[in-house]
């Protein structure tokens, strides 16, 4: 195969590692004569010490010049003629797996794992051409793997299939540890659908090690008229050492990053997220005007704190956890809810009018009332929310005014006498 090297050539430059040693020792022997011979002549005082220097001056280039070269020679990957006999690879297959390396490097804390998975797939796709690239982890619910990125063919048929460990190249591949060839498709067929094998010649696997444990498997299939062989197998485990580290790093950025948008006690994304999400969608709405309504909703418990007080924190927080069950429950699937904080929620309705906020509000009040909260044993409350609503352009054209509004209605509804909160025109609210 062309990706693999002759074993039979010449070492790089033909000379030995311990040449760049031969030429210091070399350099300083030669610096500690000439100054001897400066020392015992009868030069005067004056010339001695320019000489001395002039020495001293042409060593440390020497030095310094040799120092660069070796270590530029060491950092950069060859691209010379003459291939390390050390790796089975020609030249240009292991620049492209050095430049997988580097990847790691640029990309691996900065990318989360669909983006990364994207970037591999377009450098493994310049080594093995593939018909598809299926990115498979270990599934803690079933100890089996799960298909989590697909690129390429038959993508929407493979894309979230669950296989047993016991089954195909890949399950095969995580048990024993090794990559694993199906050159006709025979073990996949008894696996895999046949549809989301259609138009497909061979296929094969490699896993991905984190330490010494497997954590995913990365599997290609080829073509009509192209399969893989132990070459490509080859190259494939050699891909796979170099790209898992990408996918660790990727997988450690998106949970630092979901941690950092998410509330731990409701798991809802916390009140940094609802900005970022309500900014881009007032964005939105700012373009397009009349054909892309927005509405925000504020939500928080009536007396919440009256009800943590009388029975504990630990009754409060499964109330915060049982309202935004409720919340999140009676919103359409393109809503986002977020807890901002306390007993508030805030929540983004994109493409809604005021008149589909004003629904959920009704829904949300008719199913508190058929759905108690158990406090403990045969202790239940029903819970009652306050509500406040905005919606663009009607109550603000930015995401601060919007919010501001839904918050005063919100207060608004808290309040004993409501007469006291006083409301002004949109233009002097904005």
């Amino acid at each position: 195969m062309k990706a693999f090297k002759n074993s039979n050539l010449p070492t790089k430059n033909g000379r030995s590692p311990g040449f760049g040693q031969f030429v210091l020792v070399a350099l300083s022997l030669t610096a500690l004569i000439g100054t001897f011979l400066l020392t015992i002549s009868n030069f005067t005082f004056e010339i001695k010490v320019g000489s001395f220097a002039v020495i001293v001056i042409v060593y440390l280039v020497l030095c310094l010049s040799l120092y660069l070269r070796q270590n530029g020679a060491a950092a950069r990957p060859s691209t010379e003629t003459e291939p390390d006999t050390h790796s089975p690879f020609d030249s240009d297959i292991e620049n492209r797996l050095f430049a997988l390396e580097e990847a790691n490097r640029f990309f691996g804390t900065s990318l989360k794992p669909a983006d990364m998975f994207r970037l591999v797939a377009s450098r493994v796709n310049e080594l093995l051409p593939f018909a598809a690239c299926v990115l498979l982890f270990k599934d803690g619910d079933t100890s089996g793997l799960k298909v989590v990125h697909v690129d390429g063919r038959n993508a929407d048929i493979l894309i979230d299939r669950a296989t047993d460990l016991s089954k195909g190249i890949a399950g095969k591949s995580a048990i024993s540890r090794k990559p694993q060839l199906d050159e006709k498709l025979i073990v996949e067929k008894d696996s895999t659908p046949a549809a989301a094998l259609q138009g497909f010649d061979s296929a094969m696997a490699a896993p991905l090690f984190q330490s010494l444990d497997v954590f995913g498997v990365l599997q290609l299939y080829s073509g009509s008229g192209t399969r893989f062989d132990a070459d490509s197998l080859t190259i494939l485990e050699a891909i796979c050492e170099r790209v898992a580290p990408l996918f660790l790093s990727s997988m450690a950025f998106e949970k630092t990053l979901t941690n950092a948008l998410t509330d731990s006690l409701t798991n809802l994304p916390n009140e940094r997220a609802f900005y970022m999400l309500l900014e881009n969608q007032v964005a939105e709405s700012q373009r397009y005007r009349e054909e892309r309504p927005l509405t925000i909703l504020a939500i928080d418990i009536k007396n919440f704190a009256e009800l943590n007080q009388e029975f504990g924190h630990s009754v409060g927080d499964r109330i915060l956890t049982f309202a935004s069950e409720i919340i999140k429950g009676q919103l359409r699937k393109m809503d986002f809810l977020s807890r901002s904080g306390g007993d508030e929620f805030l929540a983004v309705l994109p493409t809604a009018p005021e008149r589909i906020g004003h629904e959920i509000i009704e829904r949300l009040e008719k199913i508190l009332l058929t759905t108690p909260f158990e406090i403990s044993g045969n202790q239940y409350t029903n819970l009652q929310f306050n509500f406040g609503s905005a919606t663009f352009w009607k109550d603000g054209e930015t995401a601060p005014a919007l919010l501001q509004n839904a918050l005063l209605r919100k207060q608004q509804a808290k309040s004993i006498e409501p007469n006291k909160v006083l409301w002004f025109p949109r233009e002097y609210v904005n």
